[in-house]
Order: structure tokens, then C-alpha cells, then sequence
């Protein structure tokens, strides 16, 4: 019966092809049902199974043949528990895309089988120690947003300005925010990637424009240029968006916000932030750039409590 339970699913799929299987699916699946009816299987189909693998090993290994045959019926245990486990990490990953984008679940960044051009799994690593308790970001006051001030929940992200993962996350930050129109909106904080040259660099305009109250423009324009970043390149932006140029020239050069930005950096390290952008809904943590049904997911639950 096990080797029938086993065999069913293939000669199913190659039923679809040749007759042969399709009358072995036939027998298959008359085995089953007189087994979980309590009665005598007698297509002999478990017998004609084994006899095909032991004959086809024979032809390479006689002992190993010798065996298999001996042994067949806790070998044919052991593939059922194989093919279950994997229906089960199968079905879970489903899930997990489903619901996630991901085949492991919000957090993770590795491999999918179902998304193998890795649309929604990267990220930009900072190469940071990370301590062992974690301290949760908070919303801060001084620090801008985007979207209504005064939404239900707060998105608190952590970002580089140079970073592309980071880029390709905010049309669905966009999407976020509009589908959510005044119960959701997000904190940036910059985390600063080194081995990108402009992340520093891109974080303190970001700050010294916020300080003039154009950073939403200033923001979007970054992503923008971000494959021209450059000390020539934060000037241009400034100046397109009517940037004071003299307190912003000043500010680059003092690097009023150097502070602000080491503080944001060190709160994302705290937080167990090793890569970004980084999302935090509460205490609920998105890595890397997912799709839109991954934080719609997580808000509304977070939303149901707020």
C-alpha cells in the first residue's frame, strides 16, 4: 500500500502522456481504496513495484538489490515520510509567497524557488555586529516623515540613500502610503552603508534639505539620481527643489547632522538591522523590498490593535 501511495502522484502526472500510467493510476489508486476500506488490495501492484526497482538495481549491484527486496517495505516508510515532509515545506512556502512574497516569510531574504530572480528577497548588508537584545525603533518626534502626520501607525524604515534594494522598495512604500491614506505613513531613518560612497554623504543633504522643509522632494530626488550621486549632484537637487543654496552649502560643510545620522545608524544596529531597507510596523519586521500584500498583511493586523 505504501508503494501505491507513493507511485500514485507520478503515474498520475505521467498518465497524462501514455496509457501505461494512466492504467497503473488506475490500479493505484483501486489499492488505496480497498485498503482504507479495510479490504484485501489484490491488483498486486505493491509486488510488480518492487519488482521493477530490485530488477533494475540488479543490474548494477546484486547486494544492494538483495537489499532492497529484503527490506523493501521499511524503505517505502522512510520515502513516505521524505514525500510528506516535503508536501508540507512545500505547502508552507506556498503560504509564505502567498501571504509574504517570500517562500520563508516576511523576514527573510534567502531563496525562493518561487521567485528565483530574487525580485523581492535582497538587500544591501552593512557589515555590523548586531546585539543580542533587541530594542525595538521608536517614532521620534523630530525626525521627518512621509505620508499624513498624524496616521494611526507609524512604518519606521531604515534606509540608504545609495542603496538599490532600498530604491526598489519605495513605489510600494508610495503604494503603501496612498492605499492607506491617513492611517499609515512612514519614518526614514538613514542607515548608513559604507562600502556605498555616497550613503554618508547623501544621508546629511537629505537632513540639511529637511531642515528647509523640502525633504519629501529631496527624497524622491535622491532615488532619483541615485546612479549619479555626487557632491555636484546634491547641489543640482537642492537647487531644482529652491534650496537656500548658502545655509545648504553651509550645512553640508559643517555636517550639522553628522550626529543625527550616527544616532539613526547605531538605533537600526540596535534593532538587529544587518541590511537594508529594513521595515519595522511595531514590532513586526519586513527585510528587504516585498511586495505590496506583504506589509497589507502586517498592517491590518497591526491596525486591528492600534
Amino acid at each position: 500500500m505504501v508503494l501505491c501511495l507513493l507511485a500514485l502522484p507520478v503515474f498520475l502526472v505521467l498518465g497524462l502522456f501514455s496509457l501505461k500510467y494512466r492504467l497503473l493510476a488506475r490500479d493505484a489508486l483501486e489499492c488505496l481504496f480497498k485498503t482504507v476500506t479495510l479490504r484485501k488490495c489484490q491488483s498486486g501492484l505493491d509486488d510488480r513495484i518492487r519488482a521493477q526497482i530490485t530488477g533494475k538495481i540488479l543490474r548494477f549491484s546484486p547486494k544492494a538489490a538483495a537489499i532492497v527486496y529484503r527490506h523493501y517495505m521499511v524503505l517505502s516508510w522512510i520515502l513516505l515520510a521524505v514525500f510528506v515532509w516535503s508536501a508540507y515545506e512545500s505547502g508552507f512556502g506556498a503560504y509564505n509567497y502567498i501571504y509574504y512574497g517570500n517562500c520563508n516569510g516576511p523576514e527573510s531574504t534567502g531563496f525562493c524557488l518561487l521567485d528565483p530572480g530574487g525580485e523581492y528577497t535582497g538587500t544591501s548588508d552593512a557589515d555590523v555586529d548586531v546585539q543580542k537584545e533587541t530594542v525595538y525603533p521608536e517614532f521620534q518626534e523630530d525626525d521627518p516623515i512621509v505620508g499624513y502626520p498624524d496616521a494611526n501607525l507609524t512604518i519606521i524604515e531604515f534606509g540608504c540613500y545609495a542603496c538599490p534594494y532600498t530604491k526598489k522598495a519605495e513605489p510600494i512604500i508610495q503604494e503603501v502610503i496612498e492605499y492607506y491614506k491617513g492611517k499609515v505613513n512612514v519614518q526614514f531613518k538613514t542607515f548608513v552603508i559604507p562600502r556605498h560612497e555616497q550613503s554618508y554623504r547623501a544621508a546629511l543633504a537629505a537632513n540639511c534639505a529637511a531642515a528647509q522643509m523640502k525633504y519629501a522632494e529631496y527624497h524622491d530626488a535622491l532615488f532619483e539620481q541615485q546612479e549619479n550621486l555626487s557632491n555636484d549632484t546634491f547641489k543640482k537637487i537642492a537647487q531644482t527643489i529652491g534650496l537656500g543654496m548658502d545655509d545648504f552649502d553651509e550645512c553640508m560643510l559643517n555636517e550639522k547632522y553628522k550626529s543625527e545620522i550616527d544616532a539613526d545608524t547605531l538605533a537600526g544596529m540596535h534593532a538587529g538591522v544587518v541590511g537594508t531597507p529594513t521595515f519595522f510596523v511595531n514590532r513586526q519586521k519586513i527585510v528587504g523590498p516585498k511586495p505590496f500584500r506583504t506589509f497589507k498583511t502586517i498592517i491590518n493586523e497591526e491596525l486591528e490593535n492600534v
